[in-house]
């Protein structure tokens, strides 16, 4: 019986040290499941003002999401423009880009202003919002 028991220590040594290989490795590979940040520009102006387009002229804002570090577009992103009674959702293309598009009667304006926010969403990286991202003025 004595034995046997340094033979099941040794055994027990390799497969706890074959357990922490298989742990280590999952550890280092952790960095690929941290979301990596975003950004969204406006590539049209963030002041709209409504007396410039008649009731049945659309208002295209136009939105770039690229990937904060490393400066390139982000594919299938969902990016959504509210606020004032509208609202207007897209999905970027290959090139990272997407047009919003309203009309001026979408908007419910009684204080003659406010904002709309933006929000942008993609798989492996953080939601970006920007909750004053588009001004519209009567």
């Amino acid at each position: 019986m004595a034995l046997g028991i340094p033979i099941k220590i040794v055994v027990l040594t390799i497969v706890g040290m074959a357990g922490l290989a298989a742990m280590l490795v999952i550890i280092d590979n952790g960095e690929n499941a941290i979301p990596k940040s975003i950004h969204a520009n406006l590539k049209s102006s963030n002041i709209i003002i409504l007396p410039a387009f008649n009731d049945t002229e659309d208002i295209n804002v136009g939105i770039e999401v690229i990937d904060s570090i490393e400066g390139t577009s982000v594919e299938k992103a969902s990016v959504a423009l509210s606020g004032l009674g509208a609202i207007s959702v897209n999905i970027t293309g290959n090139n990272g880009y997407t047009i919003l598009r309203f009309k001026r009667t979408d908007f419910d304006l009684k204080a003659g202003e406010g904002y709309l926010q933006l929000n942008v969403r993609a798989n492996g990286f953080q939601d970006y919002s920007n909750e004053y991202a588009v001004k519209i003025v009567i």
